[in-house]
């Protein structure tokens, strides 16, 4: 292949065992980076570990808790004690109706999509290096999701947080970089089903909804990684990038 844009760089991913995660490592992992992929189920980061390479390390660890933030950057500091690009994009859209929202239910995805976004971030301040690159996965953003409030909400937050931690002053004087990744219909895991009638609406609703009429694929998010994580966003920091067929922009 061509120029190799994370040569030697040490690339954390969270939620990196399915979606655009996985996608992400392994481009990361054909642009030279040593790759760290992060997530609660351990027999699926062993079976994306199958997929990528055996040089890929896998973190099982729940990062909607400080604890188990605290049980990844130990790992990476104990094996390679730095950090040159993290993507912070592990989170959830398991959103149950709005009237059907219990407290636990708020809770439990606010810690994963915000909560642990952010402890990950500022904990691993220490390890990233100069002029690093910091990536959260948003959302198509701008306007409300329909039957998934706490989704829409919560990663619209993450979009704040990536300009708030980009204008920090430290992380300025260190020259890294905060950017935010919005997919919007992207075909992965987390949206698929195994009902006929489900497929059937949902390729309904991309096709009278989305501006392209298509699915985005988790390899055109990964892309997009790529340039937020590499050196051809060098100048860019509190931006967001929009994947997503036009949906939150036309």
């Amino acid at each position: 292949m061509g120029e190799q844009k994370l040569k030697d760089k040490i690339a954390v991913i969270t939620g990196g065992s399915s979606g655009i995660g996985l996608e992400s490592a392994r481009l990361f992992r054909r642009h030279g980076a040593q790759v760290v992929i992060a997530g609660r189920d351990e027999a699926r980061l062993e079976a994306a570990c199958g997929e990528l390479g055996a040089d890929v390390m896998t973190v099982a660890a729940d990062l909607s808790t400080l604890e188990g933030v605290g049980v990844l950057l130990r790992e990476v500091e104990s094996r390679f004690g730095r950090l040159d690009v993290l993507f912070a994009n592990a989170g959830t859209a398991d959103c149950p109706p709005l009237r059907e929202i219990t407290e636990a239910d708020f809770d439990r995805i606010v810690a994963v999509n915000v909560k642990g976004v952010f402890f990950t971030v500022v904990e691993a301040l220490d390890l990233l290096t100069e002029h690093a690159s910091v990536v959260l996965t948003s959302a198509a953003h701008g306007r409300g999701a329909l039957g998934d409030p706490l989704h829409a909400m919560t990663k619209a937050a993450v979009r704040s947080l990536a300009r708030t931690l980009a204008a920090d002053e430290e992380v300025l004087a260190r020259g890294i970089r905060v950017n935010s990744l919005s997919p919007g219909s992207i075909r992965t895991p987390l949206t698929s089903s195994a009902d006929p009638a489900v497929i059937k609406a949902l390729d309904h609703y991309i096709d009278t909804t989305v501006p392209m009429r298509r699915w985005g694929t988790a390899q055109e998010a990964a892309r997009a990684a790529l340039f937020l994580a590499g050196p051809d966003s060098a100048y860019t920091t509190g931006a967001d990038i929009a994947v997503d067929g036009g949906l939150a922009q036309l």
